[in-house]
């Protein structure tokens, strides 16, 4: 197991600690449809936008919806190479590099600055903060906002997240740690106040 989920792993038991969920939870339920006449009355979703101020409306659904397998081993160990090539990203999914996008998931800090987050982990849900499951690489970005533009810790709530989206192996001490990234620019969600100015 590589050094990044095991970081991954132990950041879970501390949000366990800090922002409450107790182990099995997740969104809270949604109301019961209202009953009208006897009959559920069932009202159809309104489809997302395809931009949001300019930034295309990207879903982990998407962003997760392959195998992608990850090596225990350095890549330059020969059965890690194996795997590497074996793996392939969407087609579609590659276009994404370098887009700005704007994604809703679960905030995980990474790193503090003067009690703001200046790096974290958006994830697809709340699994690995109350069961300590290790996501799979496809379910979740590394986010890192600018120089003195740290945001809010934001746990327990979805997020909408913007900025410009890297897809690509990221390497660490010649481990794969991720596939995603993302210059962030802004979030948007519960208690994230305004959203500040996107930089140019």
């Amino acid at each position: 197991m590589n050094k990044r989920w095991i970081m991954v792993r132990s950041l879970a038991a501390s949000v366990i600690v800090l922002s409450g969920c107790i182990a099995g939870g997740g969104e809270k339920k949604k109301p019961a449809p209202a009953v009208v006449g006897g009959e559920k009355k069932q009202e159809a979703p309104a489809p997302p936008p395809a931009k949001i101020d300019g930034y295309a409306v990207v879903d982990f659904k998407q962003l997760a919806g392959f195998k992608y397998e990850v090596p225990d081993d350095p890549i330059t160990d020969p059965k890690a190479k194996d795997i590497l090539e074996k793996n392939e990203i969407p087609k579609p999914i590659k276009k994404l590099d370098k887009k700005k996008i704007a994604v809703t998931g679960y905030m995980l800090p990474l790193r503090v600055e003067n009690g703001k987050i200046t790096e974290f982990l958006v994830l697809r849900d709340q699994s690995l903060c109350c069961t300590g499951a290790v996501p799979k690489i496809n379910e979740w970005i590394n986010v890192r906002m600018p120089k003195g533009r740290g945001v809010k810790p934001l746990m327990d709530v979805r997020v909408t997240f913007f900025g410009v989206f890297k897809v690509g192996e990221v390497l660490e001490n010649g481990y794969l740690v991720g596939i995603y990234e993302m210059d962030g620019h802004k979030i948007n969600g519960p208690g994230a106040g305004t959203p500040p100015t996107t930089p140019n």
